[in-house]
């Protein structure tokens, strides 16, 4: 049995948000019929009531130190904000030019 808690987010509510995630199967999520989003359960925070969705979420971690289970999410961008910065490294590469083995911008491109 695995329970997990997350802390309500309305504004002076001090309640929790309780549920057991270890019958979830992510080969079989079933879709809520309210919201019609994949979802596992529909809890409700342990003071105010509000219902919350737990939905399939996977999250991209940094490992700091394996051996002591140290670790740091990464901040999530969108598709556009890593185009748009595949773009801009394009354009500097292509600004370099090579000089006898060593790289050098071209300052009168820029």
């Amino acid at each position: 049995m695995a329970i997990e808690a997350h802390k309500c987010n309305q504004p002076e509510c001090k309640g929790f948000v309780v549920f057991e995630n270890a019958d979830f199967d992510i080969k079989d999520i079933p879709t809520d019929e309210v919201y019609g989003c994949y979802a596992y359960d529909r809890p409700h925070c342990s003071e105010c009531g509000k219902e919350f969705l737990v939905i399939p979420y996977y999250i991209v971690i940094d490992v700091k130190d394996k051996d002591m289970g140290d670790w740091e999410q990464i901040e999530f961008a969108c598709m556009t904000q890593f185009e748009r910065r595949q773009r801009e490294r394009n354009m500097y590469a292509s600004k370099i030019e090579r000089v006898n083995g060593n790289d050098r911008i071209s300052l009168y491109d820029c």
